[in-house]
């Protein structure tokens, strides 16, 4: 267990998974879990894949879940998210001076996605997207919805439960980088991959596929009809990810 601090102070913790020589570092942002507990045992296993790839692996826990600080299922600016992104990758760099991919599921998707258009001057090598959360695929209660409008006057309202717990700031500030996300996707310039389970009940797959049409050449997009939200633990999946990956071994370029 790693400890950094974000740029406002948050204490963000991560885990490790490295070879003896790493070629390539990848670093995991995972969806939305609003628990303070469970995730390093739930990714633990994918470390352990990356890292007997040759690759080393960097999983964090976001702010606001895991063991990291800040306030469960909570955001006050969607913009932190990427601070602390930041702070992860340098980080990572100060252990390995290798190429970065960036790899987000659901939430993280998200995440990824804003940061590859907003943050051009230090461009990670590629990235990887999983399932990103462009739109729920049943869309939310109308109160719900309320709150998230009203949230600058209760922001801490709570408008979910158990995994799904979510304040009404948190509900605002991701319906806001959904749909900056989709506005600005023209400004990502780094390579690309897509992967989208076809039969996923939580994101809006036709908004990926919109997503893609929009990128073009820049993206390359992996569908599974057979697979759900939590296509990340099918072996296929997983093989089909570090084949991408090794592509960007020692120069950062695909060869």
């Amino acid at each position: 267990m790693n400890r950094i601090n974000a740029p406002d102070g948050t204490p963000l913790v991560y885990d490790a998974y490295e070879p003896s020589q790493p070629a390539v570092a990848v670093l995991f942002l995972h969806d939305w879990y609003p628990q303070p507990v469970g995730l390093a045992e739930a990714f633990a296993e994918t470390g352990a894949q990356l890292r007997d790839a040759g690759f080393a692996a960097y999983l964090l826990d976001q702010r606001g879940s895991g063991r990291s600080g800040g306030r469960r299922g909570h955001l006050s600016r969607f913009s932190q998210l990427l601070g602390d992104l930041q702070a992860f990758r340098r980080a990572v760099r100060r252990r390995q001076d290798i190429p970065q991919i960036l790899v987000g599921h659901g939430f993280g998707g998200l995440i990824v996605l804003r940061y590859l258009e907003t943050q051009p001057g230090e461009p990670p090598a590629a990235a990887v997207v999983a399932c990103p959360w462009l739109a729920s695929r049943v869309r939310p209660a109308v109160w719900k919805r309320l709150a998230a409008r009203l949230a600058d006057l209760w922001p801490t309202l709570p408008t979910g439960r158990g995994a799904a717990y979510m304040t009404a700031g948190a509900r605002a500030e991701l319906q806001w980088a959904q749909r900056a996300v989709i506005a600005d996707c023209q400004r990502i310039e780094r390579p690309l991959l897509l992967l989208l389970g076809e039969s996923d009940e939580v994101i809006d797959a036709s908004a990926v596929r919109g997503l893609a049409d929009q990128l073009g050449s820049r993206a390359t997009v992996l569908a599974y009809p057979a697979l759900g939200h939590d296509l990340l633990t099918d072996g296929g999946v997983r093989r089909e990810l570090s084949g991408f990956i090794a592509e960007f071994r020692s120069s950062g370029l695909p060869s």
